[in-house]
């Protein structure tokens, strides 16, 4: 039984460990509640990850897959990052979108939009008291259909995942979006391209760790995911590997985590890596991860479901951005891991 297992065991008490042991966090009662047409209730895996130090500090992580290898994976990856991770995030807001179709005049309409923004947001901001809409943007696109008018709506929604907050301001403001602009509000809703909630993790392995040869690989590794989206595809589900199972065992969203990742690797036009890797002066390896990160550890299933919040509990983590640099360094050490045993062992040293 490896340390941090053994660590993590000891900080449960006898409720805590039927919670991870005999049910798993929920009942069929919950579970009703939770889903619609419940008629069973599936369990994960949760294993521990070794090896983690965060923004300096040692990290207990919970990681719920099915798949063989992942915590592996993650722990030779952390493992091979004596400094540890560096993480930051960019804040937490998230984008809500109203589609207004056939708008008389886009020009005046885009003009009256911006010039009603205060009003807005006033009215957006009568959802709540403390997650509050920061601003309100116009744009256009022509599109299959004919042209249509976007009204984005950018909220702090703090450590909620936000959608149901988002969604509301979005329903709200139609009508008189509609009575400004003199079209028809079809969609509105959360985008889960989280652009303004991004997750940053760095890395620097030193080159004592694993000599010149091992990071030229990796690094020309890395450069054929840049260079062919079929093989940044395979890479970016390495680093989802560790993102969703941390985020999985919190009972997060992960359909739309996964969603706004890919969605971000293809924003140029081309599908891309999340992660960079390279050399620094010092020949060391460099690596680092970007992605939007909407989660939450507050409300939606987080509030029904008792192992979440224990898991939460053995990460030491009380804010959505805390989690967010958790999950992120556990996705850039899964593909630090992988690449790195691919190009030594082999990747099926570690699928026997």
């Amino acid at each position: 039984m490896s340390q941090e297992r053994e660590e993590l065991l000891k900080l449960l008490s006898n409720e805590e460990l039927d919670l991870f042991i005999l049910t798993g966090g929920i009942d069929m009662d919950v579970a009703d509640q939770m889903r619609e047409n419940v008629i069973g209730i599936t369990k994960i895996p949760i294993g521990v990850a070794e090896n983690f130090v965060i923004n300096g500090n040692p990290a207990i992580i919970p990681i719920a897959t099915e798949e063989k290898s992942v915590i592996m994976q993650a722990s030779i990856g952390a493992g091979l990052v004596l400094e540890g991770f560096t993480a930051s995030t960019s804040g937490n807001i998230m984008i809500g979108q109203i589609q207004v179709l056939d708008v008389p005049d886009l020009d005046a309409a885009e003009e009256a939009v911006l010039a009603e923004k205060e009003a807005l947001l006033f009215d957006a901001n009568t959802i709540s008291r403390t997650r509050k809409a920061v601003d309100l943007q116009v744009k256009r696109l022509d599109t299959e259909v004919g042209k249509m008018l976007i009204v984005e709506i950018f909220a702090d929604v703090r450590d909620s995942m936000g959608a149901n907050l988002i969604d509301s301001m979005c329903e709200l403001l139609a009508p008189t979006i509609a009575g400004i602009t003199g079209g028809r509000p079809l969609l509105r809703i959360l985008s889960n391209l989280a652009t303004r909630r991004i997750v940053t993790v760095t890395v620097r392995v030193p080159v004592e760790t694993m000599g010149s040869i091992v990071i030229d690989d990796i690094i020309a590794a890395d450069a054929f995911a840049w260079a062919d989206p079929y093989r940044a595809s395979t890479s970016n589900k390495g680093v989802m590997n560790g993102v969703i199972g941390v985020l999985l065992a919190t009972s997060n969203d992960t359909r739309a985590v996964e969603a706004g990742a890919h969605s971000y690797a293809s924003i140029t036009g081309t599908y891309r890596p999340l992660t960079k890797w390279s050399k620094d002066e010092n020949g060391d390896l460099v690596g680092v991860l970007e992605t939007p990160m909407g989660i939450g550890t507050v409300g939606g299933v987080i509030q029904s479901h008792k192992l979440a919040k224990v898991v939460l509990r053995l990460m030491n983590v009380e804010t959505a951005s805390d989690l967010a640099m958790i999950a992120g360094s556990v996705g850039l050490a899964c593909n630090l891991g992988a690449l790195y045993i691919m190009v030594t062992e082999g990747i099926k040293s570690i699928q026997a």
